[in-house]
């Protein structure tokens, strides 16, 4: 009878320890490899919805960027993690955790040239990393992993009726219904306006609204982004005026 994944991964979770403990005695490598070829395992990832698009109950055009770690040798190593138990909260706090076959990383891994290999559970004390050639396990495992450091996002908010918004997510939306700024008017379309984050630059779309969007008095054009900066008047219908402050 096959495994579970659950049961996979908390063998792989058993193996690493012993392989930790006395791998020439206990465990062999090639165990852990074979095991994990049939397994799910977790990635963490940079979301990215600059240029997501909302079509019905599906999003698309969502870019999903892996984060890199490095060990005490400055080398790139993808991480990888076997269960959410052996994910610091801090962490995947950070990331949006995607589960994906335990092949799909080794494709990665190979393919990207940046990367010597992957590292599974990198922040416990029972972490294992595997080279990048052959699938196999590394005979070093390496105590110190350090996380890619992402630069943040300005502070930057919008004012409407006397109200502060934080702009603490992308894509952050203005709309009629379910959106982050609701306003519930017919006037306003479901989805009315976008503001998204790109290369260090807020960015404002009209959603192809029916009756449009201005920014400083400029109509914007529908699903083309317009760079915002502080101060910047976001007025929508003609009727609904908001104010766009950064730090």
């Amino acid at each position: 009878m096959a495994k579970n994944n659950m049961e996979l991964v908390y063998e792989i979770e058993d193996l690493i320890k012993k392989y930790n403990k006395k791998p020439e005695k206990k465990v062999k490598k090639k165990e852990i490899v074979n095991l994990l070829q049939n397994a799910d395992i977790i990635m963490a990832m940079k979301s990215g919805f600059e240029e997501a698009e909302i079509f019905g109950e599906s999003i698309e055009n969502v870019s999903l960027r892996p984060d890199i770690v490095k060990d005490g040798n400055r080398a790139r190593l993808l991480p990888v993690f076997t269960s959410y138990e052996q994910i610091p909260q801090e962490y995947m706090n950070t990331f949006s955790m995607i589960k994906v076959p335990a092949t799909f990383a080794y494709s990665f891994m190979n393919e990207c040239e940046e990367l010597r290999g992957m590292v599974l559970n990198p922040f416990t004390e029972y972490h294992l990393e595997l080279k990048k050639k052959k699938d196999m396990v590394s005979h070093t495992v390496t105590k110190h992993y350090s996380k890619t450091v992402t630069p943040q996002k300005m502070d930057a908010m919008v004012i409407y009726n006397n109200r502060k918004y934080p702009i603490d997510k992308v894509p952050f939306t203005i709309g009629r219904e379910n959106a982050d700024i609701t306003i519930p008017e017919t006037y306003i379309s479901k989805i009315h306006v976008v503001i998204s984050y790109k290369d260090g630059k807020y960015r404002v779309a009209d959603y192809d609204s029916t009756n449009g969007t201005t920014v400083n008095g400029t109509l914007l054009k529908p699903k083309v982004y317009y760079e915002l900066r502080d101060g910047y008047i976001i007025e929508l219908s003609e009727k609904e005026k908001m104010v766009v402050y950064m730090n």
